[in-house]
């Protein structure tokens, strides 16, 4: 969870480089570029002050940190405390505050408008005032699970509290997807081609045609030249990507933002956060911020949000089993030896939440130490096997799964990922023979098992799979999140 505080930090570090060379010339900047924190130069503030985006981005997360939840009311009356009383500044002075930004929170405290209605919707509403305070709600949609229709009904939201155009909306739905796409392991060119293959249906064309330079070409190898820097949010989004990709370190990444010129601090922030959550931060640039002990403890206190109160089940037993409660049919999850209820990266966790929203099951994680075998978690856990009981057993927790027939029994539909078949095959295919539910069993192309698929593919009851280029643990990305929804629970009504 380091990502998180390093974004968070790398953020404010960028947006503090960039403050005081706001608005000045790209030219002038190649020809003496900026290397180090300065102060007083465009705005009048001293050396390490953050500014207007780091404020609603604290904003944002201070909100998130109070109320466990998105709150577009509550995050709209801390965008006032900043304005009205200097919250969540470095240094206690408002400054270069946006005028879109400015009219849709003076909306909000003046006329009393509903929060996601206060935000200017014109064409000509579309700087970077949103997207630059998107990194709270991209971390924590992430650690929350929150995917599809529902994340991008959020950030519409989110950005709607000061600019509802669909442009600004996009521009931000990018951004935070990119940073999912990080935060799943993938490089950040192969997280800037997952970007480039989304369907973007649910925008307009002329919303997609405005992205469409950085939808469909490689933006990263074009030319400086062709790279603008200025608020607008498109042009913002492509020199953060083109600069994030075309640098190695977290300083170069700053350096090469705030070089650009024009929106400095906005397009140095937003590449810090993306270098800090991946080059980790410089100290000595952090131990020159302004008011760096608040940052950190409010950085601190998000990341302990995220793993505390975001990431958890609703109810734990024993540290054995993770329960996200919902209806009557049951989801159940025996994980491979030595695993914890959560997994890697929680990834057992971020399966049972989406699994359980999508369709309102409820999902039992059980973990896979030697002395409790899978009858056993059947015996253990009656209570809760009531209504149909659909299953995913990852390696040994698959074979356990195949070989009882006490188990595959009660079990109408079975997902086996990466079942090891060189170790009693016997039993394997004797339960194989005997299922008399819908299996599935699912390879990764590097697993030592791919090898002995010719030993069950006969079975008339079994659909294999291979998975490309993954291996035993589904190492490469995130496709192992999502092999529920693939493979076993391809037949049910999504909830509405």
């Amino acid at each position: 969870m380091k990502k998180i505080v390093n974004s968070i930090l790398g953020f404010a570090i960028g947006d503090a480089m960039g403050v005081p060379i706001e608005f000045k010339k790209r030219e002038e900047l190649l020809d003496k570029p900026v290397l180090n924190m300065q102060g007083y130069g465009t705005h009048d503030v001293p050396s390490g002050t953050w500014s207007d985006d780091t404020s609603m981005m604290l904003a944002t997360i201070d909100s998130l940190v109070s109320l466990h939840k998105i709150d577009y009311d509550d995050m709209m009356k801390r965008f006032c405390d900043w304005i009205n009383n200097a919250k969540y500044t470095a240094t206690g002075v408002v400054f270069d505050m946006g005028i879109t930004t400015k009219e849709s929170i003076l909306k909000y405290y003046m006329n009393k408008i509903e929060p996601v209605k206060c935000g200017g919707a014109s064409i000509n509403n579309n700087g970077n005032g949103s997207l630059m305070r998107m990194l709270p709600i991209a971390l924590y949609t992430y650690f929350e699970d929150i995917v599809d229709d529902r994340l991008l009904d959020i950030i519409k939201n989110a950005s709607s509290l000061t600019h509802a155009h669909e442009y600004s909306v996009m521009g931000c739905y990018i951004y935070v997807k990119y940073v999912h796409f990080l935060l799943s392991g993938y490089n950040k060119f192969k997280a800037y081609e997952k970007v480039k293959d989304l369907n973007y249906y649910k925008f307009s064309e002329n919303a997609r045609r405005a992205y469409k330079r950085f939808l469909t070409t490689d933006i990263y190898k074009l030319d400086l030249d062709y790279i603008k820097s200025s608020s607008y949010v498109v042009d913002t989004l492509e020199a953060v990507i083109w600069t994030f990709l075309n640098t190695n370190s977290f300083i170069e990444s700053i350096i090469g933002a705030i070089n650009l010129g024009d929106d400095t601090d906005t397009i140095g922030a937003l590449v810090g956060a993306l270098s800090g959550m991946i080059y980790g931060i410089d100290e000595n640039l952090l131990n020159n911020i302004q008011n760096k002990d608040y940052l950190i403890k409010l950085a601190n206190k998000f990341d302990e949000e995220l793993r505390l109160n975001i990431l958890k089940y609703d109810e734990v037993i024993d540290d054995m089993y993770g329960i996200v409660s919902g209806g009557e049919d049951v989801f159940f999850i025996k994980t491979e030896v030595n695993s914890s209820i959560y997994g890697y990266q929680n990834k057992y966790l971020k399966i049972a939440k989406r699994i359980n929203y999508k369709y309102g099951l409820t999902v039992i994680i059980a973990n896979n130490s030697s002395d409790v075998t899978l009858e056993n978690d059947f015996n253990n856990l009656e209570d809760y096997l009531k209504g149909n009981i659909y299953f995913m057993g990852v390696s040994n927790g698959a074979a356990q799964a195949i070989q009882s027939e006490a188990v595959s029994s009660r079990i109408k539909k079975m997902l086996l990922v990466n079942i090891p078949l060189m170790i009693n095959l016997h039993k394997t295919k004797e339960g194989i023979k005997n299922y008399k539910g819908r299996l599935i069993c699912v390879f990764g192309s590097k697993d030592p098992s791919f090898n002995y698929l010719p030993l069950i593919q006969d079975f008339r009851n079994v659909n294999v799979a291979v998975v490309p280029n993954q291996d035993h643990n589904f190492s490469n990305g995130d496709e192992f999140l999502y092999l529920p929804e693939k493979y076993l629970f391809g037949d049910l009504v999504v909830r509405k």
